[in-house]
């Protein structure tokens, strides 16, 4: 008997011990997906983001969490910016894997007609490799002045050709620099190597083996107004819809769609704890090995369409001018987050994949800041609303000066000083916004017309209205200075 009771007792203070032990981890998990959905929501007010769907992985487990003004669950479908090049990038190693071609192939092996150069030199076709193309070395970079953006409806071999005779910022091999023209040849090479377009290559070689059921890189699924969620862009203090056309060649590079659902088992599969294929589980192995011969900066090399951190963090971000992504995954602590967002918000975006993983793994999170194109709209939205009026007023002035010096209210007289004392402020308003339509095209390394895609429509009125009232200002200077009033 007493030894039942002893039994009896202790399987009650283990039951107790159990309990305990299972609220504790309870009111974790609800401690720390309370953290999560708070700072979301402090991105989604202070960033007016109208749509954040975020997949958060631990192990087997996944948890979806939506925020915004715009209905979304794990199911709705964003474009996912150039975390698109990672599927590129696996598909490339495949075709390695089945004999069809090798990182150490020269690009023109295949591409005969591609010819490159350097310092006003041929670069000799076999010093620019597939290699380089993957591991963001070729030479190419992402400066739109010098390597165009693709036009509207241009197949991938169209744009493709455009690089062809190129003039690289850097010899192949020499230095990491990042650029989409990479991908957008790689995906002229799947499509050319295997006589498929991109879209059936991934669709049947990635997509649907690895149960990936809602992306796609099928150009006619990803223009479909009610496929995904309505894109957006800031101006003026809000979020408005904002429709891209869809470039069908920059879909290797940057357009794939996806929704929160797939990209969390994508992760799971980057993770291992979802099986796939052994030549698949291979292949995505070898994906995470960076280039060792060069560095992104000082703790993170790039591989196949991920970048790698020297703590073993891999991650990736994407953006278009009306969406923003990042996925990050900790294979040591066996986690990951995606955050999918429907506007340009990459700051925004990135920081909470960062913070969440973080929250996930014990580590403090970052405080918010605002992405450059919130702190560009809140500037040049002020400066919309004070120059408008004051260039209206500016130009009543002009014209009541004009009707005055007609009535003889005012008399001509030509004063050097008076001229130069009443012109100087006016002309270094015009200075500064000279400045800025030579400045910002060169910070971003694009055309004002490239620029518009990406820039709120408020920087545009702001250094439009700024620029036209500084020309009005020195007008207005010098009708003054050369009509005084009649004493």
């Amino acid at each position: 008997m007493k030894k039942l009771k002893s039994v009896m007792g202790l399987f009650t203070l283990l039951l107790v011990v159990f309990s305990a032990t299972i609220s504790s981890i309870s009111a974790s998990a609800a401690t720390e997906q309370e953290e999560i959905s708070s700072m979301i929501q402090e991105h989604v007010d202070k960033a007016k983001i109208p749509s954040v769907s975020t997949g958060m992985i631990r192990g087997d487990n996944v948890s979806f969490l939506s925020k915004g003004s715009q209905t979304a669950d794990q199911n709705t479908l964003y474009t996912i910016g150039s975390t698109s090049k990672a599927f590129t990038a696996l598909s490339i190693l495949w075709l390695e894997d089945e004999g069809l071609l090798s990182l150490d192939d020269s690009v023109a092996k295949h591409l005969p007609w591609f010819k490159v150069k350097y310092d006003g030199k041929n670069v000799p076709d076999e010093d620019l490799s597939i290699a380089n193309l993957v591991y963001q070395t070729s030479g190419f970079t992402n400066d739109e002045s010098k390597f165009p953006t693709a036009k509207a409806e241009m197949t991938l071999e169209e744009y493709g050709h455009t690089f062809a005779g190129a003039e690289l910022v850097s010899y192949p091999s020499d230095q990491y620099a990042y650029a989409n023209a990479n991908y957008v040849l790689l995906g002229l090479l799947i499509e050319t190597i295997t006589g498929k377009s991109y879209a059936e290559f991934t669709k049947e070689v990635i997509f649907e083996p690895l149960g990936l059921q809602s992306t796609s890189a099928d150009p006619e699924k990803i223009t479909k107004k009610d496929a995904i969620i309505q894109g957006s862009r800031l101006s003026f203090f809000m979020t408005h819809p904002y429709e891209v056309a869809i470039k069908p060649a920059l879909i290797p590079t940057g357009y794939i769609i996806s929704s929160t659902k797939d990209i969390s088992r994508w992760l799971q599969i980057q993770l291992g704890t979802i099986e796939v294929e052994p030549q698949m589980k291979r292949l995505i192995t070898k994906s995470h090995q960076p280039d060792k011969a060069h560095r992104v900066d000082e703790e993170t090399r790039y591989a196949a369409g991920w970048f790698v951190v020297d703590d073993g963090t891999i991650q990736h971000s994407g953006g278009t001018p009306n969406y923003s992504t990042n996925f990050i995954i900790k294979p040591d602590a066996n986690i990951g987050v995606c955050v999918l967002t429907n506007t340009n918000a990459t700051v925004n975006t990135n920081m909470m994949a960062e913070n969440i993983i973080n929250i996930m793994d014990g580590d403090p999170i970052s405080p918010y800041k605002p992405d450059i194109w919130v702190t560009m709209d809140k500037i040049f939205s002020i400066m919309t609303f004070v120059c408008v009026p004051l260039l209206i007023g500016t130009l009543v002035m002009i014209f009541r000066i004009k009707k005055q010096s007609c009535t003889g209210i005012r008399i001509k007289k030509v004063q050097k000083k008076r001229i130069t004392k009443f012109i100087v402020l006016p002309v270094v308003l015009l200075i500064l916004a000279i400045a800025m339509l030579i400045v910002f095209p060169i910070t971003f390394s694009s055309g004002w017309l490239a620029l518009s895609t990406w820039a709120p429509y408020s920087m545009y009125t702001g250094i439009g209205a700024f620029t036209v009232l500084s020309g009005l200002l020195i007008a207005a200077a010098y009708m003054v200075s050369i009509y005084p009033k009649n004493q």
